[in-house]
């Protein structure tokens, strides 16, 4: 109640925020050019989306759907924030330029989406799913009108990334035998890839400058870390502690990689270089 937002300079020590509201607020991004974070809700009436200049103050905005928001990613070339939600109507996408003012469209099918990411070498945003046929991705140019593209295996796709260096998409899954990834180079043809355990993976990110894939899952016992240095091999990695890891990112700036969990007694949190 009143601290659904965590800071932190160093990842290490931690400062609780206020919320907007007290939602259930599930994805964030940070948009450069517009100086804001912004968060995404799957619950709340009207405004399921927040704002902040910088973690500590937030501001509710009104959303055109009360869908259930899962993914955020800002898409600079574009200028646009683009979320996609789980649930909708011919709605399950929204836009936004500014973050305040937000626009409904359709997605390329009403699926479960649940992740977005934004590949600016290909021009492409890209979006994956966890239910559907064969069909579990979408890619635009525009954020407006989206194609559905077969993906590798009908798997339950929970996240995306975009290795710029590697030249690769990137999809991990929560469900399949031994081919919980997937690659794509141009985010049309998608490849089955071995991965390192039939976790449920969750969040996975790229940093360019320890040239590491690196995904969280939140299950497994004693290895719920993968990495990669290519997209294409995959190895698990010790986890601190067996926490239902939900989402990762990496801070050029600090070169460390942070994790979040929704489960754990003071512990929700884990860093490494």
């Amino acid at each position: 109640s009143g601290n659904r937002v965590m800071t932190s300079s160093d990842g290490i020590r931690w400062s609780s925020q206020p919320a907007a509201a007290d939602q259930n607020w599930v994805a964030l991004c940070w948009a450069a050019a517009l100086g804001l974070f912004v968060a995404v809700s799957d619950s709340g009436t009207g405004q399921r989306v927040m704002t902040s200049p910088d973690g500590r103050s937030w501001t509710l905005r009104q959303t055109p759907a009360d869908n259930n928001w899962a993914s955020i990613c800002w898409a600079t070339e574009l200028g646009l924030l683009v979320a996609v939600a789980s649930i909708g109507t011919g709605n399950r996408v929204m836009i936004s330029s500014d973050g305040i003012q937000w626009i409904a469209g359709p997605a390329g099918a009403d699926q479960e989406w649940r992740s977005v990411c934004w590949a600016p070498q290909l021009g492409l945003l890209v979006a994956v799913s966890n239910n559907g046929g064969s069909q579990r991705v979408m890619t635009s140019s525009d954020g407006r009108t989206w194609t559905m593209r077969t993906a590798a295996a009908a798997n339950s796709w929970t996240a995306i990334c975009w290795a710029a260096e590697l030249g690769l998409l990137v999809a991990v899954s929560s469900s399949g035998k031994g081919n919980r990834v997937m690659t794509s180079p141009d985010g049309i043809s998608w490849s089955s890839r071995s991965s390192a355990a039939d976790n449920a993976w969750t969040s996975l990110g790229w940093a360019a400058e320890r040239e590491l894939l690196v995904a969280v899952s939140s299950s497994g016992t004693g290895n719920r870390i993968m990495t990669s240095p290519d997209g294409l091999s995959w190895t698990v990695r010790s986890s601190p502690a067996d926490l239902g890891w939900r989402s990762l990112c990496w801070s050029p700036q600090h070169r460390q990689f942070a994790a979040v969990s929704n489960s754990g007694t003071g512990n929700r949190v884990m860093v490494s270089p």
